[in-house]
């Protein structure tokens, strides 16, 4: 969405020819307005996107999709969006951000279907964010289950989507890149075919970026065999499942189509405020390289493969990615934008990472956990403190982030985060060289997924928790399901919201609500 465009997607059962119909709602005409769109096929999975341009800035539509084929022709029920203010407008903004969809075995309830995108449409937002893991590609999802909240889920009425909800696209199984695409496919499609979901997605406009899930967890583009860090005999490069995974991702969002295949991107969301959308996967170092040069790991992994890894001034954005970060913030201060709120699909100080590397000899004991994310924190999953001196994570170019925006007296900047499967509200107030340099951080999900105890913080650019949330101590209790709402209005005032299931607005445990206001600081 932009104040003049907006990218329209759609899904055909058979080929078709795709048509877009649309018309203001305050100033409805007849007959509509036609956009007529590609013929979908099986090349593209029947998925088909228009364009729409020539919109009318900061207005409300209604559009519905016609597919055509022969003299038989269907039409979509009603869509709704409303356009993007232009950069020189300043009106309220009201987004949602939420992540983590149908993980470890919470996938699409049979009678309440993904409830929370129910709760997320009566917010009436301008804009959604799917700040990552909209599928879990490696994961199944039975009919029956042993959660105690979650016991059972729908199964399909197509057969070849039953099929590849039971079984994890990323199984060295499927032996062609056909059949590997296929299974990502169908990941999507078992999630699209929720009611609620679909409904919340044709009356919201969506921004969708993506993380681990979308293709396997943790990875990086350069591994060399798949099952090198997972402790399996698949000796599958990465790039078996990438390929694949960007395609279905591509096919079944309604990203915009772009020439490179880029997905971060940025939006103006009027002179309030400035989106940046980052792809945290595409460009990143193995998350096995230690974060610095000098630094050097002798470890083993689970498979026995022992390594000598030399560390490097590494990189989570790559090289023009960071440069192109810098560049959208810089611009954006300098048009008098209000909020940068940043959309990162890993958070800045939670340690991620689900494996370990080992001693290099003698009994297979843990040495470090592998870091995902931005963070190095601890160094193995089990410490309980925040820091212990991992030599992991991408915190140096974090920190070289930041120093330039101080630097550049770069100010209210608001950084958004799901994946870590517990609700966090954070406001940074660094040290040394970057004192004086506040912002925030704010972290909901999982929107329906397995919920975690919020994990010890880094300490290194020094949060400060204002409200934290997810399952507690006893796994029999339920997920904390939840999303989150950010509101500026029209005096610039910032409000975010941490929201549960049915849409309340929940105390953590120790009776911190999740909500708060943040006055901008004004040059």
């Amino acid at each position: 969405m932009t104040a003049t465009e907006a990218v329209v997607w759609a899904r055909a059962s058979r080929a078709a020819q795709m048509v877009v119909e649309l018309t203001p709602v305050q100033t409805p005409a007849w007959p509509l307005t036609l956009r007529p769109g590609p013929t979908v096929g099986p090349a593209d999975d029947f998925t088909g996107k228009v364009v729409v341009a020539g919109l009318m800035p900061d207005t409300r539509y209604l559009y519905w999709v016609r597919f055509r084929a022969g003299d038989e022709e269907v039409v979509s029920l009603a869509g709704e969006f409303r356009t993007l203010p232009l950069e020189t407008a300043a009106r309220p903004l009201t987004l949602v951000w939420w992540g983590d969809l149908g993980g470890q075995g919470y996938c699409r309830d049979p009678e309440r279907g993904y409830r929370a995108f129910r709760a997320m449409e009566r917010i009436g937002a301008d804009l959604a964010i799917a700040n990552g893991d909209s599928i879990y590609a490696d994961s199944a999802c039975p009919p029956t289950t042993t959660l105690p909240d979650h016991p059972r889920n729908a199964v399909s009425a197509d057969p070849e989507t039953a099929i590849h909800q039971l079984i994890d696209a990323v199984d060295p199984r499927w032996a062609t890149e056909a059949e590997v695409l296929a299974a990502y496919r169908g990941k999507w499609k078992y999630n699209a075919e929720d009611e609620a979901y679909r409904g919340f997605r044709a009356r919201t406009p969506h921004v969708y970026q993506w993380d681990d899930h979308e293709v396997i967890n943790d990875w990086s583009p350069a591994e060399e065999r798949i099952g090198a860090l997972r402790n399996s005999k698949d000796l599958r490069p990465m790039s078996a499942l990438v390929g694949p995974a960007r395609k279905a991702f591509f096919e079944h969002t309604p990203i915009r189509p772009d020439p490179q295949g880029r997905i971060y991107r940025s939006l103006s969301l009027g002179r309030l405020a400035e989106l940046i959308v980052l792809d945290l996967r595409s460009y990143r170092d193995d998350n096995l390289v230690p974060d610095g040069a000098g630094k050097r790991l002798v470890i083993r992994l689970a498979t026995d493969d022992r390594r000598l890894v030399e560390g490097k001034a590494k990189t989570i954005l790559g090289a023009v990615q960071k440069e192109w970060l810098l560049r959208a913030l810089r611009q954006a201060q300098a048009r008098g934008v209000l909020w940068k709120i940043i959309s990162t699909s890993a958070p800045l100080s939670v340690p991620t990472g689900s494996y370990d590397a080992y001693s290099p000899e003698g009994p297979l004991t843990p040495l470090v956990s592998l870091r995902d994310g931005w963070t190095a924190g601890r160094r193995l999953n089990t410490d309980t403190v925040g820091n212990q001196d991992s030599p992991l994570g991408n915190e140096s170019e974090l920190r070289e982030i930041l120093r330039a925006l101080k630097a550049e007296r770069i100010t209210n900047v608001v950084w958004l985060t799901t994946d870590v499967h517990h609700a966090r509200l954070l406001r940074y107030e660094p040290d040394h060289e970057l004192t004086g340099f506040v912002f925030h951080e704010f972290i909901s999900g999982p929107v329906s997924a397995y919920s975690a105890p919020p994990a010890p913080l880094s300490t290194t650019f020094r949060p400060i928790e204002l409200f934290a949330r997810g399952r507690s101590g006893d796994p029999a209790r339920p997920s904390f399901l939840n999303f989150g709402v950010l509101r500026i209005a029209e005096d610039g005032s910032l409000g975010v919201e941490i929201r549960d299931v049915e849409g309340a607005v929940p105390n953590d445990p120790l009776g911190r609500p999740g909500a708060l206001t943040i006055t901008p600081t004004r040059p």
